[in-house]
C-alpha cells in the first residue's frame, strides 16, 4: 500500500472517530442502557452495583476502535498534552486500579477501573485528535436542544412523555423515588430530561450553556447569534432541573468569563452577555413567576440549616470523612462507596448513597494518592491559567475549555456524578482534554 492511500485510509478513520466522538457527546445524558449484570445488594440503589452498559458507552467504543484502526494503518507519534494533567490523570487510574486490592467489592471496583481506562483514552483522544472546538460545541448545542425540549415538555405535563424507549424514567409527582419540590401542600416534578436525575441534566445543560456562552463571547460571524439562539431556548430547561449547583456553576463560570472580557477591554463582548443574560431572564421570567412559591422553596432564601437535603448531604460528607479516615491507604475500592457505607454503618438514617462531594469521593474510594491526584487535576488547570493569564486572556480555546473546568469544579463541590455518573464523568473528562489540548496548541 503506497503512503499516500495509506494517510488517505488513516484520515478516513479519524473523520469517522470524530463523528463517534460528536454522537457520543450527544449522548452524554441519554440514561438509556443495557442491564450487562444485576447485582442487587438490597437497600443499595441498583445503579451502584449493577453492570450498565450505556448508549454512550457503545459510541465511545466505537470512536476508540476507529482511532485504533487509523493508528494501526499509519503509526504516528501521539501528544500528550500538557504533561502535568496527563501524569495525574494516569496516576488517578492506577489508584483506581490499586483500589481493587481492598476494594469492599473487587468486581465491581475492576468493572469502573476499566471504565477509567476509556476515559483515559477518550481524553487522549481529544488531545491528539480534536484540533477545532466546532466538533465538541455543535454536538453540545445538540445535547441540551434534545435534552430541553423533554425537559420542558415533562415540566409543564408534571408528568413523563411516554418515552420510556428511550430511558425515561415514569415519572408522577406523587411517586415514591420521584425529585420533586414541595410546595404548599402540592409536589412540583423537577425536569428529568433523559437523563437519571434533574441533577445530572441540569449540570449537563449547564456545561453546553457554558460551551455555549463562549461561543457568544468568542464566536465569529453568524456563530454568536447561533450560540446565543440556542441558549435561549435550553435556559428555561436548566431553570425547570431546580438544581442549585448547575444554576451556580452556569452563574460562576459565566461571571468569570464576563470578568476576563472586562478585563481585556472587549467592551463588546460584555454587552452581548449582559444582553443575553436579560434576554433568558425574561424567557424564564413565565414560568418562574407561575411557580413562584416552589422557586422560594427551591431557593430557601439562603436558610442553610433548615434546608433538608442539605442536612443530608452533610450527614453523607462526615461519613465519608469517617470512611476515608479508616480507610486512607487505597480506599474502599473504586465506584464501592455506597457499599462501604453499608457495611460500615447498619443503622444510617439515609438511602447509601457516595457523599455529594466529588473530592471527598476520590479520596474514599481510592485512598490519599488518588484523592491528591484528584485534587491536583482540579488545582493544576487553576495554577495554569494563573500563571500566565495576561496572555491567555486573548485565547479563546483556554478561556471557555477553563470556564467549563470552572463549571465542573463548582458542581463536583456540591454532587458527586462528576465522579461517580457516567455522563458526569464523560463531561469531567471531556473538560480536562480540551483544556490539555488548548494549552498545548498555546505553547
Amino acid at each position: 500500500m503506497s503512503p499516500s492511500l495509506q494517510d488517505r485510509i488513516s484520515h478516513y478513520f479519524v473523520i469517522a472517530a470524530r463523528l463517534a466522538f460528536m454522537l457520543t457527546i450527544v449522548l452524554f445524558p441519554l440514561r438509556w442502557r443495557v442491564e450487562l449484570w444485576q447485582r442487587p445488594f438490597f437497600p443499595v440503589y441498583s445503579d451502584y452495583t449493577d453492570f450498565l452498559f450505556f448508549a454512550a458507552d457503545l459510541t465511545l467504543l466505537y470512536m476508540l476502535m476507529l482511532w485504533g484502526c487509523s493508528l494501526l494503518i499509519m503509526p504516528r507519534r501521539l501528544k500528550a498534552g500538557s504533561l502535568l494533567l496527563s501524569l495525574c490523570l494516569a496516576g488517578l487510574t492506577v489508584a483506581g486500579w490499586a483500589s481493587i486490592l481492598v476494594s469492599v467489592d473487587a468486581t465491581l471496583s475492576g468493572y469502573h477501573a476499566v471504565r477509567f481506562v476509556l476515559l483515559l483514552l477518550f481524553y487522549f483522544f481529544i488531545v491528539n485528535e480534536i484540533h477545532s472546538p466546532v466538533w465538541v460545541i455543535v454536538p453540545g448545542a445538540l445535547q441540551i436542544i434534545i435534552q430541553s425540549m423533554v425537559a420542558v415538555g415533562q415540566s409543564f405535563a408534571q408528568s413523563s412523555l411516554g418515552l420510556e424507549s428511550l430511558g425515561e424514567h415514569a415519572l408522577e409527582p406523587a411517586r415514591s423515588g420521584v425529585s420533586v419540590v414541595i410546595g404548599d401542600g402540592f409536589r412540583f416534578l423537577r425536569a428529568y430530561g433523559l437523563s437519571d436525575h434533574p441533577n445530572i441534566l441540569g449540570g449537563c445543560i449547564a456545561f453546553g450553556l457554558v460551551l455555549l456562552l463562549a461561543v457568544t463571547l468568542y464566536g465569529k460571524g453568524r456563530q454568536p447569534v447561533l450560540a446565543s439562539s440556542v441558549f435561549l431556548v435550553a435556559f428555561p430547561a436548566l431553570v425547570m432541573t431546580f438544581s442549585r449547583s448547575a444554576w451556580l456553576s452556569l452563574m460562576v463560570a459565566g461571571s468569570f468569563m464576563v470578568v476576563c472580557e472586562a478585563s481585556a477591554r472587549r467592551w463588546d463582548s460584555v454587552k452581548r452577555v449582559v444582553l443575553l443574560g436579560v434576554l433568558s431572564l425574561l424567557v424564564a421570567v413565565p414560568f418562574l413567576i407561575k411557580n413562584n412559591s416552589v422557586f422560594q422553596k427551591r431557593v430557601n432564601s439562603g436558610n442553610v440549616s433548615q434546608d433538608a437535603p442539605m442536612i443530608e448531604r452533610t450527614m453523607l460528607i462526615d461519613a465519608g470523612n469517617i470512611l476515608f479516615v479508616e480507610h486512607s491507604a487505597i480506599g474502599v475500592g473504586l465506584g464501592a462507596s455506597p457499599l462501604a457505607m453499608k457495611e460500615r454503618f447498619e443503622e444510617f438514617p439515609l438511602d447509601f448513597q457516595p457523599p455529594h462531594y466529588a473530592i471527598l469521593n476520590a479520596a474514599m474510594e481510592t485512598g490519599v494518592f488518588g484523592g491528591v491526584f484528584y485534587l491536583l487535576l482540579l488545582v493544576v488547570p487553576v495554577i495554569a491559567f494563573l500563571a500566565r493569564w495576561r496572555v491567555y486572556l486573548h485565547q479563546p480555546l483556554i478561556l471557555g475549555s477553563f470556564a467549563l473546568l470552572i463549571a465542573l469544579t463548582v458542581v463536583g463541590l456540591f454532587d458527586y456524578y462528576t465522579w461517580m455518573y457516567m455522563p458526569g464523568r464523560l463531561w469531567q473528562w471531556l473538560g480536562w482534554g480540551m483544556f490539555s489540548a488548548a494549552l498545548s496548541e498555546a505553547a
